[in-house]
């Protein structure tokens, strides 16, 4: 019997195999996505004043000036400029305002990021000497970013 015993152990023993602590009984997967929205900021905007190389005041003066601002965004965007002529009460003198040099709206580049300065400017030009009364003048400019 003894030999019976030791037998039926050592088959017992071969037939069962024990599952490491660590086996993986089941998995899944998923995917983790998420989305960004489009978003853009303009910093360093500041006031300016315009000055000219004319004589002051003189008919035909040419009065310039400009600021620096940063464009950033995460994407495209549309930055336009919108002005009106600089005004002193009823009094006011033509002015053309420009983004680089170069109109008063610009894109940024498709499929892409930005971060870049850009050159506001402001050109007034006086008209005959009694057509603007002296004194201090002034508009406000605003800046649009915009999804294109």
């Amino acid at each position: 019997m003894k030999k019976l015993n030791l037998a039926a152990a050592i088959f017992l023993a071969g037939s069962v195999t024990a599952v490491p602590a660590f086996a993986a009984l089941d998995s899944d997967s998923a995917t983790v996505s998420m989305s960004i929205g489009l978003y853009a900021s303009l910093t360093g905007l500041a006031d300016f004043t315009l000055t000219t190389s004319d004589a002051d005041g003189s008919a035909g003066a040419v009065y310039a000036g400009s600021d620096d601002v940063n464009v950033e965004s995460n994407g495209q965007v549309r930055v336009s400029l919108a002005g009106s002529d600089l005004t002193s009460g009823n009094d006011s003198v033509p002015t053309v305002f420009a983004m680089d040099g170069a109109g008063t709206t610009f894109d940024t580049t498709a499929s892409s990021v930005h971060d870049a300065s850009h050159t506001v400017s402001a050109t007034a030009t006086l008209g005959d000497i009694s057509s603007q009364q002296a004194g201090a003048y002034s508009s406000v400019i605003t800046l649009t970013v915009s999804a294109i």
